[in-house]
């Protein structure tokens, strides 16, 4: 592609920190979360259960959004990857084709 200076190794750091990153949020994920029960409030007469429902929802959520960014983080490797094959073809010699009689 001419009249381009593209940095393949920049790129492909972006991609390999992206997958870092995706895998840090990862094992977050897989981590079991912490069953709160309504001990952990102590003596709260009648607050204890909706605290404890409150914090495992509030957990639920924490859950759900740490695997959403893994999945994106993952996704945005794959299209950096993408993006670097793609501009590697761009970049090959145009062989012309011949016609078959």
């Amino acid at each position: 592609m001419a009249g381009f200076e593209i940095y393949f190794d920049a790129l492909e750091e972006c991609a390999t920190r992206a997958k870092g990153v995706a895998n840090q949020f990862k094992s977050m994920a897989d981590e079991a979360p912490v069953s709160v029960g309504t001990s952990w409030f102590g003596g709260l007469e009648g607050f204890s259960s909706p605290l404890a429902k409150a914090v495992e929802d509030f957990e639920g959520k924490i859950d759900a959004e740490t695997r959403y960014a893994q999945q994106n983080l993952s996704k945005v490797e794959a299209a950096v990857y993408k993006v670097v094959d793609n501009v590697r073809k761009a970049d090959l010699p145009v062989v012309p084709r011949t016609e078959q009689a």
